[in-house]
């Protein structure tokens, strides 16, 4: 049976203006691309970034333009085999994680699409909050089901085109290292309150304005979308000490959720179960944990693709093996049945 579509997913490059990462994930990338993205006439192609390609947290519009000119700059051969993936009728999907939320501006967005496709816009897609393949997949970076980095409207940015983009709590503490640390203590409280705020406006008679309108953009029920963006939700009473917890036991060497699926997926695939839209596959990323599974007593299977980045937390063979470097693949064949699942992908030596 011959394939109509194909899906590669990877997540997590942290690409940034520096290449100081030891795994060098913009070195690695082009010869990824060229190996498992060759042109293939007749064959629809995607490819995802699924949050946290890029280093913007933090930058006003302006800045987040210049610093993603200057991150492509500084990685000249994934720029150009991007470019060529764009040319050869790949269409490149760029979902929004915590730290390149600045995606979902659509300045820096436009910006995004002329650097690697600028003969055909439409080629590069920034998604600033999930990806839904009626049938097939859905998929999203996951930091929205995290308290601590949760942009319970990001929406509005992307939407509206506004310049507004609260940083959650964690991006908060770490926007000015150099700070005091009373000063980042009051930033994070300041980000506190204004999830809080946030939380509210979501369950707001505005905010469901913007999910109609993403429900359209996205082909899925209305109903189900906003189930979707009040599935998680920021409280500043649970969830401080949540990640003080969370941040002793890894100080002392224990692995945080380690092998098992977020709670929150399959609650995604029950909700778009339940509204009719079942799919195959439901997938993450953002914990840096490479991970396949089942999800209970739900058809859907999970996948997290991991990171491409030195900072992995899993268990699985990228940890012990540097040059083993997670993503997905799904395949769509021509009477709609999906294969495929987690791989790992090893450079050529020499």
């Amino acid at each position: 049976m011959s394939r109509a579509a194909r899906w590669v997913l990877l997540s997590d490059l942290h690409l940034d203006v520096s290449d100081s990462d030891p795994r060098h994930p913009g070195r690695i990338l082009p010869e990824f691309l060229r190996r498992e993205v060759p042109p293939a006439p007749g064959l629809q192609q995607h490819i995802m970034f699924l949050g946290d390609t890029f280093e913007l947290v933090g930058l006003d519009e302006a800045d987040s333009v210049a610093r993603l000119e200057s991150i492509l700059n500084r990685h000249p051969e994934t720029f150009r085999a991007l470019q060529a993936c764009a040319a050869g009728g790949v269409q490149l999907h760029f979902v929004c994680g915590n730290h390149d939320v600045e995606l979902a501006r659509p300045s820096v967005a436009a910006r995004l699409s002329a650097l690697l496709s600028p003969l055909d816009a439409t080629r590069v897609s920034v998604h600033p909050w999930f990806i839904y393949v009626p049938h097939v997949l859905v998929a999203e970076h996951g930091h929205l089901h995290h308290a601590l980095h949760r942009i319970p409207e990001v929406l509005r940015t992307a939407i509206n085109g506004t310049d507004e983009l609260d940083l959650p709590p964690l991006a908060a503490w770490h926007a000015n290292p150099m700070a005091s640390r009373l000063s980042r203590v009051g930033a994070v409280a300041r980000a506190c309150l204004a999830s809080e705020r946030a939380e509210r406006r979501v369950r707001g008679p505005a905010y469901d304005e913007l999910l109609q309108t993403e429900s359209l953009r996205l082909t899925l029920n209305g109903t189900a979308v906003r189930e979707l963006a009040r599935l998680s939700r920021f409280r500043t009473v649970s969830a401080l000490p949540l990640t003080a917890t969370r941040m002793v036991l890894a100080a002392s060497g224990h692995n945080v959720n380690g092998g098992q699926p977020p709670a929150a997926a399959a609650r995604v695939a029950g909700i778009l179960e339940t509204h009719g839209s079942k799919v195959a596959w439901y997938i993450s990323a953002h914990t840096h944990r490479a991970l396949e599974s089942t999800l209970e007593a739900c058809p859907t299977r999970y996948i997290n693709t991991g990171t491409w980045s030195s900072d992995i937390r899993g268990q699985g063979p990228d940890q012990s093996d540097r040059q083993a470097f997670p993503y997905a693949l799904i395949d769509v064949a021509d009477d709609g049945a999906t294969s495929g699942g987690l791989r790992y992908w090893r450079p050529a030596l020499g």
